[in-house]
């Protein structure tokens, strides 16, 4: 017998029989911008044609090998009422063992679905497929969890937190980077809604936003333990993060759960852990899919002087919703580590990845979130060395210090300010090694051609000569001399009281 397929043409099928008198359960909510399920281009449409191709409740051994047993499957488990019949189970593990390809079809139909879109009654039953297959160590279960966690939070996410404290061990074993993952997901989960939980609403019990919050707030112990919980036993599959994982972290430090972490294992790991890059699947998994292809369609589509309406849209998408503006500090961490465009894109005038990140953060209202957002920019930059880092990393701060400088001072001053902030002030016991990384980067970006010399900044009479004479003895602490080399003449020296009175007077 020919091994199952993957997908199959249902428009060259048999007719099915005819339907029940009463309509099939339906998978996702119903609207008038959505097709009806009878249409080709609706959803749930292979799933709908399957179940009425295979009817029976117990498929016979040549249903086994039908093309539609994944979808009708996918139906069965997806609307069948509690407790889930045992012969469900069977057939999915009489298929899998038969066909080594099912479990992948079978995991890539249930993906196929809208999750925003599923009733809660499918939502719980994808929940159960997922713990199904992670039980049986399925092929395809990998990336079924993985997607499921960037759909948090959503009603039922106790249900998948559960999940993976179930299979923790194993997947420690066997599947360590998507254990990393979850606690990635969950440790951003937490900060950003520590930080700023959604809003209860006096009308709206029944919206998304109230549903998601309570479902939250209700397992908000759960994950805090869970995270701890991985982070102790299995410390070396979460320093897979990179040190994404520290920044994490610290914006948890005073959540009475962690401190014993910062007390008794961090310490000694956190320079180790922070020499290690953040790789770009870590850093997606703190947006939604839904953003990630939209702000890819932005910088490899959009022309400049086009962007304008893509981010009005993106903006009331997903920043204007409660808790939306808090997801900025991630969505730069991606754009960052998680994006970096061919040579072909860079020169193709779509919008470049600085002037995303520069709206980004004028967009920002809250002084925390603007706060997380410059760290998000420049966190690569105090860990940066030569040979080990990303140039693409710390690219997007440079290019928009430099490009604003001339029209858009205030950004250039503002980022510098924070720069040096940073430096003296993140991590005082490695105050000397923060300053040597970001002095190589600097350098680096200009040996790179990143931009074609330091004298944008250095000889810019717009920026602040405060910042200026900052900038030029920071880079000349390691090669005396540097100062006056840097733009063939020295900086003036401007006392604090000048600057302060030419900004008075200039008022």
């Amino acid at each position: 017998m020919a091994p199952i397929q993957t997908s199959g043409n249902l428009s060259s099928s048999p007719m099915p029989p005819p339907p029940s008198s009463s309509p099939p359960p339906r998978l996702l909510a119903g609207g008038e911008h959505l097709p009806p399920p009878t249409s080709a281009s609706s959803p749930e449409h292979p799933f709908l044609s399957a179940h009425l191709l295979l009817p029976s409740p117990s498929p016979s051994p040549a249903d086994l090998s039908s093309p539609h047993l994944p979808h009708a499957l996918a139906f069965a488990f997806l609307t069948q009422p509690s407790p889930l019949p045992r012969h469900l189970l069977v057939v999915l593990h009489a298929a899998g063992a038969r066909f080594t390809a099912f479990y992948q079809a079978f995991a890539s139909a249930l993906l196929s679905l809208p999750f925003p879109l599923l009733l809660p009654h499918p939502r719980a039953r994808l929940l159960l497929a997922a713990s199904e297959l992670a039980r049986a160590a399925a092929p395809g279960f990998g990336s079924l969890l993985a997607s499921l966690l960037r759909r948090v939070p959503f009603p039922g996410d106790a249900r998948l937190l559960e999940l993976f404290t179930e299979h923790a061990s194993f997947l420690a074993d066997e599947e360590p980077q998507l254990l990393a993952s979850a606690v990635f997901a969950f440790l951003r989960l937490l900060a950003r809604n520590r930080l700023a939980p959604a809003p209860s609403s006096a009308v709206c019990k029944d919206c998304e936003e109230c549903k998601s919050a309570k479902s939250l707030e209700e397992c908000r112990g759960k994950l805090v333990s869970f995270c701890v919980s991985m982070l102790r036993d299995h410390f070396q599959v979460c320093a897979l993060i990179g040190r994404d994982l520290v920044r994490s972290l610290h914006e948890l430090a005073l959540v009475p759960e962690f401190q014993p972490l910062w007390r008794d294992l961090m310490p000694d790991r956190v320079g180790d852990v922070c020499l290690m890059s953040t790789p770009g699947w870590c850093t997606a998994l703190a947006i939604t899919a839904e953003m990630e292809t939209q702000l890819l369609f932005m910088m490899n589509n959009v022309k400049w002087g086009d962007q304008k309406r893509y981010q009005l849209w993106f903006v009331r998408k997903h920043l204007m919703m409660p808790g939306g503006e808090e997801r900025i500090p991630d969505i730069v961490r991606f754009i960052c580590c998680g994006y970096h465009p061919t040579n072909e894109v860079m020169h193709s005038g779509v919008i470049a990845r600085w002037a995303v990140i520069g709206w980004l953060l004028t967009f920002c209202r809250k002084g925390y979130v603007v706060a997380n957002a410059k760290l998000a920019l420049f966190y690569d930059w105090l860990f940066f060395e030569e040979g080990r880092g990303s140039i693409m990393n710390i690219e997007p701060a440079m290019l928009l210090m430099v490009n604003s400088v001339s029209q858009y001072t205030d950004i250039t001053n503002m980022l510098l300010e924070f720069l040096f902030l940073l430096i003296d002030n993140y991590d005082v016991r490695r105050k000397h090694a923060i300053a040597c990384c970001v002095r190589s980067a600097f350098e680096v970006l200009v040996k790179k051609r990143v931009i074609s010399s330091l004298e944008q900044l250095t000889c810019c009479e717009k920026l602040s000569p405060l910042l200026r004479q900052k900038l030029v003895a920071f880079l000349s602490s390691s090669n005396p001399g540097a100062a006056e080399d840097s733009c063939g003449k020295p900086t003036p020296i401007v006392s604090k009281e000048t600057e302060l009175k030419k900004s008075v007077c200039s008022s």
